[in-house]
């Protein structure tokens, strides 16, 4: 029973099995489920933007709050690589938005290849650790790393169409989207063959907006 109910909660393959038999108490307390208040303290947090285009008309803007109160490593290798600050000056200007599912995810993020086959963080490891997983993936528009097993966070992140629960306990969130409903909606009709999308669909141009910048 235990182990199942792990598995619901999205827990994938031995390296979070063993997490799990190590400490149940510490994976639950991250795994759960639980509420998050974005706006609790009245927290003033940085935003990220992607403006989106393909086959050269600009579709408009996706506006993310980012949760660097929450899980500031990984916001500022999300920052990094948003503004190409970094040592191996990858970026996520002119990547593809290269899978969506339809009522679930859309998948982007690949500053290598561009074509989802592999995912680099801003760092000179190629990923990072798991921080937390402290806010769950309870609604539509919240942005979290992809990952493909324990502490394999690079670049690739992932914006749910749903809530998407059984993503808690293996991926981690860090924003939410606040502007972009339209171009998230397009995004989602987009036509797809095995998930890729029919027509390049493309970051062509990003960047973060602090606090400060925001007044």
């Amino acid at each position: 029973m235990q182990r199942s109910r792990v598995m619901l909660r999205g827990a994938k393959g031995f390296g979070w099995l063993d997490t799990y038999r190590k400490s149940p108490e510490e994976f639950q307390r991250f795994t759960i489920p639980t509420p998050f208040d974005w706006s609790k303290d009245n927290v003033q947090r940085p935003k990220a933007f992607f403006e989106v285009s393909s086959g050269g008309e600009n579709w408009g803007r996706l506006v993310f709050e980012l949760a660097h109160d929450v899980v500031p490593k990984t916001v500022e290798n999300f920052k990094r690589l948003t503004t190409g600050d970094n040592a191996n000056k990858l970026t996520y200007r002119n990547t593809k938005f290269h899978k969506i599912r339809k009522g679930e995810a859309v998948m982007g993020g690949d500053v290598e290849h561009k074509n989802g086959d592999l995912s680099h963080s801003s760092y000179e490891t190629r990923f990072i650790q798991d921080e937390n997983f402290i806010i769950p993936h309870s609604s539509r528009g919240l942005i979290s790393m992809a990952s493909v097993g324990v502490n394999t966070n690079g670049s690739q992140f992932y914006i749910s169409l749903s809530p998407t629960y059984y993503m808690n306990g293996r991926c981690t969130v860090f924003g939410r989207l606040v502007e972009g409903e339209d171009v998230l909606s397009r995004l989602e009709k987009v036509y797809t063959y095995r998930l890729v999308p029919s027509n390049d669909i493309v970051i062509s141009d990003c960047g973060v907006i602090e606090p400060a910048a925001q007044k």
